[in-house]
């Protein structure tokens, strides 16, 4: 049987919300929409909140290490 409790899912999934990527990025508000917004940027929409998974963004980051991103 599997013990599937509150802390085993959060340690699953972690979603990002536009200020969490203004902390990890260090930039403005304005800059963290336009980043969340980006073509290829792996942000979805629940109704009108945007977010993005610890585990893509992990792999967005690796995929553009090296690159110029400009929003």
């Amino acid at each position: 049987m599997e013990n599937n409790n509150i802390n085993d899912i959060q340690d699953d999934v972690v979603l990002y919300t536009p200020k969490d990527i203004q902390r990890i990025f260090q930039c403005g508000q304005k800059k963290s929409y336009e980043i969340m917004h980006m073509a290829g940027f792996p942000s979805f929409k629940i109704d009108s909140s945007l977010y993005v998974e610890k585990k893509e963004l992990e792999k967005w980051l690796s995929r553009t290490k090296g690159k110029n991103i400009v929003t």
